[in-house]
């Protein structure tokens, strides 16, 4: 241990005794070994970590797949916001910085998040932020709007394009915590050129879902160990 650390043997030897007296380490004749307890430490540090903390790896590995803008939003006050994003590198890029608060009715993550909300509480979201054209395609119908939620409700998933901007297209998965209360969204952004809307859910759409599976494992280990915040 000494040699390892680079200390001397009675420094070693003091670490070692402690982390014995703590419960970290038991002796067995001339060797320690670690016990259970030292996983306390890593929950400690895992118990710590926000939702964006937490997505960081999977939005990485999940736009690094995909080779796509990947982004992690939550709702706040009428409103998705950017809290996580991955980027990977290339010429034509969707700039979309964190922290950025976008509609959401005319916004893939932000119909996913709302399609978890009562019909009231979906009406009133409506009543407080009227709908607005920001290109041609956008929808909105009040109507046609509350049926869209409930579309996305019953699927799982919103595919949206040119809506919020022309030429830009993106497909969304709700985000549960472990009692399935939606707690953000993860989606995919691209160029609207490069893909089909058949192209987009077929080839988009399930490893979408599966990092979204992948968030939600991380997050219910979050919850059962020290319950979730952001």
């Amino acid at each position: 241990a000494a040699l390892r650390l680079g200390l001397t043997r009675a420094a070693a030897r003091r670490l070692l005794i402690t982390l014995q007296l703590e419960g970290y380490l038991c002796n067995e004749g001339t060797e320690y070994r670690v016990t259970p307890k030292v996983m306390d430490l890593g929950f400690a540090y895992y118990a710590a970590m926000s939702l964006p903390q937490l997505a960081h790896g999977t939005l990485q590995a999940l736009g690094e797949q995909v080779t796509e803008a990947c982004s992690l939003g939550v709702w706040d006050e009428g409103h998705v916001v950017i809290v996580a994003r991955h980027e990977p590198a290339r010429m034509l890029r969707v700039n979309v910085d964190i922290g950025r608060r976008l509609p959401a009715s005319a916004h893939s993550m932000g119909r996913v998040l709302l399609a978890a909300q009562p019909v009231a509480a979906q009406q009133a979201h409506l009543r407080a932020h009227p709908p607005r054209a920001f290109t041609r395609e956008t929808v909105t119908d009040t109507a046609q709007l509350l049926q869209i939620f409930h579309q996305v409700g019953q699927q799982g998933w919103c595919l949206l394009t040119g809506e919020l901007a022309e030429g830009f297209c993106g497909i969304s998965v709700p985000i549960h915590g472990a009692s399935g209360k939606t707690l953000a969204a993860l989606s995919i952004t691209m160029v609207q050129g490069r893909h089909s809307a058949h192209d987009i859910q077929s080839r988009f759409l399930p490893p979408l879902q599966a990092a979204a599976q992948q968030l939600e494992a991380l997050i219910a280990g979050r919850e059962r160990f020290h319950g979730f915040t952001f």
